[in-house]
């Protein structure tokens, strides 16, 4: 491909997310024709057809399937350093922002952000999505996401990260749990089965050793993807977790469960905003996390 038809990656783009020529055309504000041209352009420089006809319009090839991700990411990308120096006026903007946020931040965080937006931003809306990431730096990268809360990033990263509020964690369990009243040793929590949240790309816990070298010997029965999802099964049965205190309180009547102190130090945890430092001058990314800061400042946790 040659510099000059890099103007195809737009059409491209279009294409596959209208599956439609003339929508294509449209959206693109050029003729018909021309997206012809520019797909005959782009067969040639793939060797592939990219898309076949079909009753309601085109069907990508599955080469096209392959390609899309790369294909939407550059045009991100580039149309992203354009807003950085453009004037971003949240009153009129359509923009639609993509969240990926920690199951305990989409209940507390997240109501209360979109009101929030509202007030100032009455067409602007939000994609939010659970934390189904396996490299972060790639998905905030390539704008999958454009903002991750979660806890801090471990090890070295080029990612941003600010700090939302911190939390302390507690031990959670059937209110009426027959051996843990009051309190919990380490010996007790650990001849306990568990139920945690699981990171989804690996057969592991959202909370482990790194956190607390502890946590390594925990005999775990049930990896749950959420928060919410846990409190039922712990509420139920004789097995317990660990969730920020908040959580639990805020579901205690609800799950008939319990906060217990956390039988080993160090149990307050930092949930971050986080996103790619190619963002950090974009006025409109500017303005989304101030919003979240302004938010936090009145949610009480």
């Amino acid at each position: 491909m040659k510099s000059t038809e890099l103007n195809l990656i737009p059409i491209f783009v279009a294409i596959f997310e209208e599956r439609s020529l003339s929508k294509a055309a449209v959206r693109m504000d050029i003729s018909q024709p021309a997206v012809s041209k520019a797909l005959k352009r782009l067969r040639e420089i793939y060797d592939d057809p990219l898309f076949h006809r079909n009753t309601s319009g085109v069907e990508p090839t599955t080469f096209a399937v392959d390609i899309y991700p790369a294909m939407s990411a550059a045009l991100k990308n580039f149309s992203s350093t354009l807003s950085a120096s453009r004037e971003f006026d949240p009153k009129t903007s359509k923009r639609i922002f993509s969240i990926a946020c920690v199951s305990v931040a989409s209940y507390t965080l997240i109501p209360a952000l979109i009101l929030q937006m509202r007030k100032e931003a009455p067409k602007i809306a939000l994609e939010i999505h659970p934390l189904f990431t396996e490299d972060m730096e790639a998905d905030l990268r390539l704008q999958r996401y454009d903002l991750i809360i979660d806890m801090r990033p471990r090890g070295r990263t080029v990612l941003k990260t600010e700090v939302l509020y911190s939390e302390e964690l507690k031990v959670v369990c059937s209110a009426n749990h027959p051996r843990l009243s009051d309190s919990v040793t380490v010996s007790e929590f650990l001849n306990e089965d568990h139920v945690v949240v699981a990171r989804w790309q690996a057969r592991r816990s959202l909370l482990n050793a790194e956190d607390f070298p502890e946590l390594d010997k925990r005999n775990i029965i049930v990896r749950a993807p959420g928060a919410l999802e846990m409190l039922p099964i712990i509420a139920g049965s004789d097995m317990i977790g660990i969730l920020p205190a908040s959580t639990i309180n805020d579901f205690s009547e609800k799950y008939n469960v319990k906060a217990l102190p956390m039988p080993f130090g160090g149990s307050v945890q930092d949930l971050c905003a986080i996103w790619h430092p190619s963002r950090t001058s974009e006025n409109a990314h500017r303005w989304l996390r101030n919003q979240l800061f302004k938010v936090v400042k009145d949610v009480e946790l």
